[in-house]
């Protein structure tokens, strides 16, 4: 009998290692839980992870990142600002004159958020955020829906002071570089994308008549597109429910502001 009991308790803790093992690999952290990760493709949700570090930001959210869509990180970086964190972000120029970027952008932009492109040749190429100078996050995974379903991407986040000063610092340095960075301002009530800011354009020649300045578009003075906030869906004039869609409603000027700001259409 304990022959047989023997035989039968041996695999049994052997599986329940194995499931230990297993547990501690979904989790993807260290021991001291100072270093965290996660993948994409192994259903990790980098994107949640990411939430949760600027979620839990309490003065100071700096943010360097090249691809800026997905509509629950631009919707949590927007409630960081609301909650009052000093927001900043910094990104890059090519992929800001993105149409899903520029409405992202146009978000934050108007919810007060600062925002500067290089001007410098090459890509702002960086993933990174940092968090109360106390966490900071890195890799391959850029802020956006692909980055987050169909790539190979991974997500590092790091809770240690001495690295997320360093980070912070490279951070300062670029802000401060006036010649390799520009501020840009983005709006929800504006149009397109917004240039560089740049100086004041010199007066025309006296001979020379000069041309009234374009007035700005009026196109969003009263927004029609209503998002129902409790089911995250949005409603066009004309659809089945856009009448009856009337309490806790937020308004878009644009379906694609509405679906930055984490919406989707609704079928009918």
């Amino acid at each position: 009998m304990r022959k047989l009991f023997t035989w039968i308790l041996t695999p049994l803790l052997a599986l329940s290692l194995v499931g230990t093992a297993i547990a501690t690999a979904v989790t993807s952290k260290t021991a001291d839980k100072k270093i965290e990760w996660a993948f994409t493709k192994v259903d990790q949700k980098p994107e949640n992870l990411l939430i949760s570090v600027i979620n839990g930001a309490q003065t100071q959210l700096d943010v360097a990142i090249y691809s800026l869509t997905h509509p629950d990180i631009v919707a949590a970086i927007r409630d960081a600002k609301k909650r009052g964190v000093n927001v900043r972000l910094i990104t890059d120029k090519q992929q800001a004159g993105g149409q899903s970027q520029t409405e992202a952008l146009k978000i934050l932009g108007s919810a007060g958020v600062p925002t500067k492109v290089n001007s410098h040749s090459g890509l702002m190429h960086l993933k990174m955020v940092v968090a109360d100078k106390k966490i900071a996050t890195t890799g391959s995974f850029n802020f956006s829906k692909a980055a987050s379903t169909t790539n190979d991407e991974i997500l590092m986040v790091l809770r240690d002071e001495t690295v997320a000063k360093s980070f912070a610092a490279e951070f300062e340095r670029m802000w401060n570089d006036t010649k390799g960075f520009q501020t840009v301002e983005y709006r929800i009530a504006q149009p397109g994308p917004v240039k560089p800011a740049t100086a004041a354009p010199a007066p025309a020649p006296a001979n020379q008549v000069q041309k009234p300045a374009p007035t700005a578009s009026k196109a969003c003075d009263k927004p029609t597109i209503k998002g129902n906030k409790n089911s995250k869906i949005y409603h066009v004039p004309g659809g089945q429910s856009y009448d009856k869609t009337t309490a806790n409603v937020e308004l878009f000027c644009t379906e694609a502001e509405a679906q930055a700001a984490g919406y989707r259409k609704a079928q009918k």
